[in-house]
C-alpha cells in the first residue's frame, strides 16, 4: 500500500520547477554497509524515493520494510530587523528551499553550478584501506571515489556525471588527510578522505538558490555539509545505528538571531497509519512505535508491515547546539503534527513551520500536557501545563503520559526536535549530529511495547560517536607519521610485543579491541619503546591495536591463536 501524501504534489512540483525554470535533482545514494539501508538525496531530505513516493529506509536489510519515511534539517530564525526566516524541507516536491552545492563568498549560487554539485560520494572504509597499501598511486589505481574526492585543491575533483569541480586551496570542503599540511587534497601523493565509520557519504547543499515557496520567507544564505556514516561490526548493536554529522555554515553578511536548527522525522514505521511517538529527553530522542499489537493489522497487513515483530525506532540528537564538553544542551522541544490540515497538521508557511519547533501548534497554541490517566485521550490541545516536550513517558508504565497509557487515536505520525535559540554570526560553524537508531524486530506495540530496548541502541550511538570505534584493516603507514609501530609475533598464541620507532612515548594510548569493536580490559606492561601484553586468558580470534601518540593513530590488526 503506497502511503498517499495530502500535499497539492503536481501543483508544488510545478511551483518549485518554475521559481528558477529549471527542474530539481533526483541524485541519491545510500548507506548500506550494516542493518539498515537509508537513502539520501542532494535535496537535503532522505529515506524516500520523491518519484515512486515510497520509502527508501530499509530494516532489516533486504527484508523489504521500512522504519523511516521522509527526513530533513529544519532551520528558523530572525535578522537583524526582525524578519522571520526559515528553510525547512520535507518532501522535495513541495519545499525545494535547500539545493545541492556550495555557495561563493557573497551566499550566491547558479543552477549550473548546482547542477555540478549535485552529487553524492560515497567512500568504503575498505577502500581506503586497499588504497594505503599501494606501493604508489596513479589515476588507474586510485578508486574514483577517492580520485574525485571534493577536497580543497583537488585537481581531480569531479561532480555530477563526471563534470570537473574547481575547489580553492584551504577551503572548507570535504574532509581529508593532509599527510603534507599543504592544504591541498593530493590522492596520488596518497591523501584520502578523512571519513568516519566503516562506510560514509559526503556532499554539501544550500538554501539560498531559489526563493522559498514553501515558508515564503528570505534566506538565511546557509551552506550545509553533510557526512552521512555507519559501522559494520559483526553481531554488535551499533549495526542498528546510522549517523548524520551537519555542519551548518552562515555565508550571509547579518548575524542569525534566535536561531533554531531541528531535525524533521516522518517515520512510518512499516505500515505509516497506526504509529505512536514519544520522547526520551536523556537521549534527547524522538521514538517512533506501533500502536496495537500488529503492525498493520488494521489494514489487513500491507505489503511491507511487521506484523507482530515491528522494532522501536529513534531519531537521537547526539550533538545540539549549546553543548560544551560532557555537559549536554536540553533540547528546545519535541512535538508533532499529522498529515492532515487540522490544527495539528501540515504546516504551509514560515510562521507555522517556525511555530512547531517552538513547542506550538500551527495556529501558534503551545502544546499541553493533558494527561488525565490510564485509558484517556491525550492530544495535547487543552488546558494543561504548557510543555516543551510531549509524550515523554514510557509506554510500559500506563502511569506515564505516552500515547500508549492515553489510548490516543493512531495516524500518520510526524515529530520534530529542535534546539534552543542561539545566535550565528557571520562565518561561524555550528555542528548538528543526529544518530537513526532501531532495535532488533521483537518489540510489537501497545500495551507491551517498552523504550528500554530503544535507549540501550541510543547509548550505544552516543558512546561510539563520543568514543569512535578503531579503523579495521589498517596496516599501512599512520595518517601523520612521527612513530611506525611494529606488533609480533603475528598470529601470536598469547604474548604480544609492541615497538613504537619514535620518540613521543610520554603521550601515547594503546588500546586493544575484539572483533565487533569492544575494548578489552589487558594490562600493558613495560616502558619506554617497548612493551608486551598478555591475551593467554581470551579466546582464539582477531583482534586490533589502536595506537595513539599526539596526531599520529595507526590500527593493526593481529590474529590470537
Amino acid at each position: 500500500m503506497k502511503k498517499q501524501l495530502t500535499f497539492l504534489v503536481a501543483l508544488s512540483l510545478l511551483a518549485c520547477s518554475n521559481t528558477i525554470a529549471q527542474a530539481t535533482f533526483f541524485t541519491k545514494d545510500s548507506i548500506d554497509i550494516n542493518n539498515i539501508n537509508a537513502q539520501l538525496m542532494v535535496h537535503g531530505d532522505m529515506w524516500w524515493d520523491p518519484v515512486a513516493q515510497v520509502p527508501k529506509c530499509e530494516f532489516p536489510k533486504g527484508s523489504g520494510k521500512h522504519i523511516g519515511f521522509a527526513s530533513a534539517l529544519w532551520m528558523s530564525g530572525y535578522d537583524a530587523m526582525g524578519q522571520l526566516i526559515v528553510a525547512s524541507q520535507m518532501y522535495q516536491r513541495d519545499t525545494c528551499e535547500f539545493w545541492p552545492g556550495p555557495l561563493d563568498t557573497a551566499g550566491h549560487i547558479t543552477y549550473a553550478t548546482s547542477q555540478n554539485w549535485a552529487k553524492i560520494w560515497k567512500v568504503n572504509r575498505a577502500d581506503i584501506n586497499a588504497f594505503r597499501a599501494l606501493a604508489s598511486h596513479t589515476t588507474t589505481n586510485t578508486p574514483a571515489a577517492i580520485l574525485t574526492w571534493p577536497a580543497a585543491g583537488n585537481a581531480n575533483a569531479a561532480g555530477n556525471g563526471g563534470v570537473a569541480l574547481t575547489i580553492a586551496a584551504g577551503a572548507r570542503m570535504a574532509p581529508f588527510v593532509d599527510l603534507n599540511s599543504n592544504g591541498i587534497y593530493e590522492p596520488l601523493a596518497g591523501e584520502y578522505p578523512d571519513i568516519k565509520g566503516d562506510q560514509a557519504l559526503w556532499y554539501v547543499f544550500n538554501d539560498n538558490l531559489a526563493p522559498h515557496y514553501i515558508s515564503q520567507t528570505g534566506s538565511f544564505k546557509a551552506e550545509v555539509h553533510v557526512m552521512a556514516y555507519a559501522y559494520n561490526r559483526g553481531s554488535s548493536i551499533i549495526n542498528n545505528v546510522v549517523y548524520y554529522e551537519y555542519e551548518i555554515v552562515n555565508k550571509s553578511h547579518f548575524t542569525w538571531l534566535n536561531f533554531r536548527v531541528g531535525q524533521f522525522a516522518d517515520m512510518d514505521l512499516g505500515y505509516y497509519a497506526d504509529d505512536y511517538i514519544g520522547f526520551d529527553s536523556v537521549h534527547r530522542m524522538g521514538i517512533q512505535y506501533t500502536a496495537g499489537a500488529a503492525d498493520g493489522a488494521s489494514a489487513g497487513y500491507p505489503h511491507g508491515s511487521y506484523g507482530t515483530n515491528a522494532p522501536v525506532v529513534g531519531v537521537s540528537m547526539v550533538v545540539m547546539p549549546g553543548d560544551a564538553g560532557s555537559t549536554y544542551a536540553p533540547a528546545g522541544c519535541f512535538d508533532y503534527f499529522n498529515n492532515d490540515w487540522g490544527v495539528i497538521g501540515n504546516p504551509t508557511n514560515g510562521v507555522q513551520f517556525s511555530n512547531y519547533m517552538r513547542s506550538m501548534m500551527r495556529n501558534g497554541n503551545h502544546f499541553n500536557n493533558d494527561f488525565a490517566g490510564y485509558g484517556t485521550a491525550s492530544s495535547g490541545m487543552g488546558t494543561g501545563a504548557p510543555v516543551n516536550y510531549v509524550f515523554t513517558g514510557d509506554p510500559s508504565d500506563t502511569s506515564q503520559w505516552s500515547e500508549c497509557a492515553s489510548n490516543n487515536h493512531t495516524g500518520d505520525r510526524r515529530f520534530l526536535i529542535s534546539s534552543n535559540d542561539f545566535t550565528m554570526a557571520p562565518g561561524q560553524v555550528q555542528k548538528v549530529v543526529m544518530a537513526l537508531v532501531v532495535t532488533d524486530t521483537n518489540q510489537g506495540g501497545c500495551p507491551g511495547v517498552s523504550f528500554h530496548d530503544i535507549k540501550s541502541v541510543a547509548d550505544t550511538a552516543w558512546h561510539y560517536y563520543y568514543n569512535p570505534l578503531p579503523a579495521l584493516g589498517v596496516a599501512g603507514a599512520p595518517a601523520k607519521n612521527d612513530a611506525e609501530v611494529n606488533v609480533y609475533p603475528n598470529p601470536t598464541s598469547g604474548i604480544l610485543f609492541i615497538e613504537t620507532a619514535g620518540n613521543n612515548v610520554a603521550n601515547e594510548h594503546i588500546a586493544i579491541y575484539n572483533s565487533i569493536g569492544q575494548m578489552i580490559n589487558v594490562p600493558i606492561s613495560g616502558s619506554g619503546k617497548k612493551k608486551e601484553v598478555s591475551l593467554t586468558s581470551f579466546p582464539a580470534g582477531m583482534y586490533y591495536l589502536l595506537y595513539r601518540s599526539g596526531t599520529t593513530q595507526q590500527a593493526i590488526r593481529f590474529e590470537k591463536q
